[in-house]
């Protein structure tokens, strides 16, 4: 059976939610497992970031998955910057390489790309794990998931869902108070909290960048406590935020997370009803052309390895 085609779009910004999970889901990723590794993860997590044209809106790390919350752009080409990644990549290299003002196409479409940038971050992850347990083998359990993400409203809301993973779990009684997860990362103010670039989108683009933060961690930990009874936070908001969710938005959400809709791997669109069917359709449009590549490619296959008078002999009887 040939892969799922992976859905990605070529619009100037395009955002997704992509969760990669480890080999048989095993706590490969656990403090106890391989102590440390987490901040391993982070640091590669935010150089590929660094080097690829991706931003990191959200991300948690549990101890046998990670979710992130990708924001991928398709800039204006620009070889001068394009060099500029090429070179902090080949830093992390053991072999590195010189610039070839030739390559500037193919490295674009390289650095632009959702399935390299993934690519780089599982292989390099698998092979820090090998290092640091001194051993071989897979670390990851397949290829990563993702779904395309509609709009900022959807965006917010699977930044919400990632950061709520330890409270679902029960590892945390709030997103902030968990070490691995971008909203703690923030509010501990780790040596890594860089990693994240908060997008001024929906209520955030209204609040003062040195409030966007805190603004942000409140809402993630707010929104914990209303859709999750376990949730606890210990100063509840008194005031009714201008960004909170009224009811119908509240119930909607409430229902969207308690059916993991965010992380529905089986269809790969987030957003209204509208623009799911439209990913679906586009997904199906993408295996069709698959089948009928592969039907072609049989076809002269075996046309080349019948004899020169066969279809002659065939079209005459």
């Amino acid at each position: 059976m040939s892969r799922r085609p992976r859905i990605k779009l070529e619009h100037a910004t395009a955002y997704y939610h992509v969760m990669t999970r480890t080999a048989q889901q095993e706590m490969y990723l656990s403090e106890k497992n391989c102590p440390g590794f987490k901040a391993n993860m982070l640091e590669i997590f935010k150089n590929m970031s660094d080097i690829y044209y991706v931003s990191i809106l959200a991300w948690v790390i549990m101890d046998n998955h990670y979710h992130l919350c990708l924001e991928v752009q398709h800039p204006p080409k620009d070889p001068a910057d394009l060099q500029v990644r090429f070179e902090r990549l080949q830093k992390l290299n053991k072999n590195p390489r010189r610039w070839q003002p030739n390559l500037a196409d193919s490295w674009y479409e390289r650095l632009t790309d959702l399935s390299r940038f993934m690519s780089s971050v599982n292989s390099r992850t698998a092979r820090a794990f090998n290092r640091a347990r001194e051993t071989k083998g897979h670390l990851w359990g397949g290829r990563y998931k993702s779904k395309v993400i509609e709009n900022s409203a959807a965006v917010l809301r699977v930044m919400c869902y990632i950061e709520h993973n330890p409270v679902k779990a029960g590892v945390s009684k709030v997103p902030s108070a968990y070490r691995w997860c971008s909203a703690g990362n923030l509010k501990n103010k780790q040596p890594l909290q860089e990693v994240v670039a908060l997008p001024a989108i929906d209520f955030l683009g209204i609040v003062e960048p040195d409030q966007r933060k805190q603004t942000y961690i409140e809402w993630v930990d707010e929104m914990a406590a209303q859709l999750y009874p376990i949730a606890d936070i210990s100063r509840r908001q008194t005031e009714a935020f201008s960004h909170n969710l009224d009811d119908r938005q509240l119930k909607a959400c409430r229902r969207q997370f308690a059916e993991g809709e965010p992380e529905n791997w089986s269809v790969q669109g987030f957003g209204s009803p509208a623009f799911i069917l439209a990913i679906t359709l586009a997904e199906k449009f993408k295996i069709q052309k698959m089948t009928m590549q592969r039907r072609k490619n049989r076809e002269q296959k075996r046309a080349r390895a019948s004899p020169a008078t066969g279809t002659d002999s065939f079209a005459d009887q």
